[in-house]
């Protein structure tokens, strides 16, 4: 079969996507980048192209690769349905982590941005006969080895070292440097030996059952059918007691309670530990099949999980507001104000819950910082203007305009630094001396 499959009523070739339905399934970032390819153009190009077909506005700066299309955010989404419709194959929402939206929070898959990738997988695409591709998998932060060669997963050309050499290019060929051109495969006995922790191999299981599971069930990740499994879960394991589950996993029972009781989902690092502890894979987990699961007598699963992760949560800091009142008065009576940022971080709390807990003392202070900055940009222009029209007059005498060049060659940096629009600032002072001169010319 021919990698790409002629269909007269679609736009872009129906190129077929790899290990559709196995844990080695191709990303949608892969997929495009070979439709790319097979078209003969470049990525931003086909990009471009797919934003005039759907009417959206592209910025002339914007850059594909920085979007995570292979994730589960809206751009996932956007992408995967233009391509499936200017292609004519169906659900290529499947190369992406979509299946999953109504399970984990749309903010917590961390993805890779710099692009790894398994060098022993692109040499084996081409001993088996067909283009390498990205894997899905890859885009996971949660995937840090290969789990079918058990080698790590790299970031940087084996030739000539350079990082991001994946596909944040204009033209990409999936498998080959985009900084030096060469092929970024190779075989096991060539890459230096690097110690994989336990942890990490069963984080890459669970990620490879995660995209063999959403071959095969498609969509049907509700997040009613996790909630349930994880209220038997808390049930079977601490007496249906949340805080007690809170401390065995170490999650903040103010997050725990925001997943049971509101319309929160957890992060996949945080499903990952779930997992771990209980003794579930991860996609059960999020399907909420528990058939066949028991309860583990003790923490089979601790062996798996980094060392940091067995620490204690520890408790959070209680803050005296009264207290924090009293030191924001402070703040209003010190000579040079200071800005709610800045007293938010002398007293080691977020800004934001000043504006929350002490809102009134909070926004005088911030008004206070306001007027103090403007009172310091008018005094720094008070101080500039002498020089700036002293200048201006020399210019405008020699038939020169009054630019930022001359500005900075002529006027000490210190008086000028701190002159709030200087173009507009420039602009205006030039103005005035012109019409000064007219008036001049006038009178004589």
């Amino acid at each position: 079969m021919t990698e790409v499959a002629i269909s007269l009523r679609s736009t872009l070739h129906a190129l077929d996507p790899y290990g559709r339905g196995t844990s080695e399934v191709e990303s949608l970032l892969s997929y495009f980048c070979r439709l790319a390819v097979s078209h003969s153009t470049s990525t931003l190009s086909l990009s471009r192209m797919i934003a005039e077909r759907f009417q959206h506005e592209v910025e002339k700066n914007f850059d594909w690769h920085e979007r995570h299309i292979s994730g589960l955010r809206e751009s996932a989404l956007t992408w995967s349905s233009a391509l499936s419709a200017m292609t004519s194959v169906p659900g290529l929402d499947e190369l992406t982590f979509l299946p999953w939206k109504a399970v984990v929070s749309q903010n917590g898959l961390s993805m890779v941005s710099k692009g790894q990738f398994c060098p022993v997988c692109f040499a084996e695409d081409c001993w088996n006969g067909r283009g390498p591709y990205f894997r899905l998998a890859w885009e996971s932060r949660a995937m840090t080895v290969c789990l079918r060669h058990s080698v790590r997963l790299i970031q940087y050309c084996p030739s000539c070292g350079k990082d991001n050499v994946r596909h944040a290019a204009a033209f990409v060929v999936p498998g080959w440097c985009t900084k030096c051109g060469e092929f970024l495969g190779r075989d096991a006995d060539q890459l230096e030996a690097e110690a994989i922790s336990p942890e990490e191999l069963w984080q890459a299981r669970q990620v490879g059952d995660l995209l063999v599971a959403q071959g095969r069930h498609g969509d049907v990740a509700q997040r009613s059918g996790f909630i349930d499994a994880l209220i038997h879960i808390i049930g079977e394991m601490d007496g249906g007691m949340p805080s007690m589950f809170a401390a065995r996993t170490g999650i903040a029972k103010s997050t725990l309670h925001h997943w049971l009781h509101e319309k929160g989902t957890p992060t996949l690092e945080m499903s990952l530990n779930i997992a771990a502890r209980c003794g579930i894979s991860l996609p059960k987990l999020l399907l909420g099949d528990l058939r066949d699961w028991e309860a583990p007598r003790r923490d089979q699963q601790l062996a798996l999980l980094p060392s940091h992760d067995l620490k204690r949560r520890s408790s959070a800091r209680a803050l005296d507001w009264d207290q924090i009142e009293r030191e924001l008065q402070n703040f209003l009576e010190l000579p040079t104000p200071i800005s709610v940022l800045e007293a938010a971080r002398r007293l080691d709390v977020e800004a934001r819950q000043l504006y929350l807990r002490v809102n009134r003392t909070t926004r005088h202070l911030g008004e206070r910082w306001k007027r103090h900055l403007a009172h310091s940009r008018q005094a720094n222009l008070q101080t500039a203007l002498p020089h700036l029209q002293s200048l201006g007059r020399e210019l405008l005498a020699e038939g020169h305009a009054l630019t930022r060049r001359d500005v900075a060659a002529r006027i000490p940096p210190e008086v000028m630094s701190s002159v709030p629009r200087l173009f507009e600032v420039l602009r205006n002072v030039q103005e005035r001396l012109i019409a000064e001169q007219a008036d001049s010319r006038r009178d004589s």
